[in-house]
């Protein structure tokens, strides 16, 4: 993940969409089991180092570094796609 997108969901975090908050927490969920899921101060991706909570809000597709986030998004995406 660039620094771009990075700052575009912690952004995004702050005034989120009802459609944002509802896919930031599904994706959420899945990271709640995730064995590269570690919290120290809060939730981390060990993976990509991400805090979770704020990665959850990217606009990118299953940008999950193990791919887990895909069947969340697809749904997403496609609605955003017909608004084109």
């Amino acid at each position: 993940m660039n620094i771009k997108k990075i700052l575009e969901a912690w952004a995004i975090s702050f005034n989120p969409t009802p459609k944002q908050q509802e896919q930031a927490e599904l994706r959420c969920e899945i990271c709640e089991d995730c064995p590269s899921n570690k919290t120290i101060i809060i939730p981390m991706c060990t993976e990509c180092g991400c805090p979770i909570a704020k990665k959850a809000f990217t606009n990118d597709f299953n940008p999950c570094p193990l791919l887990k986030w895909g069947e969340i998004d697809e749904p997403y995406m496609k609605k955003l796609k017909t608004l084109v």
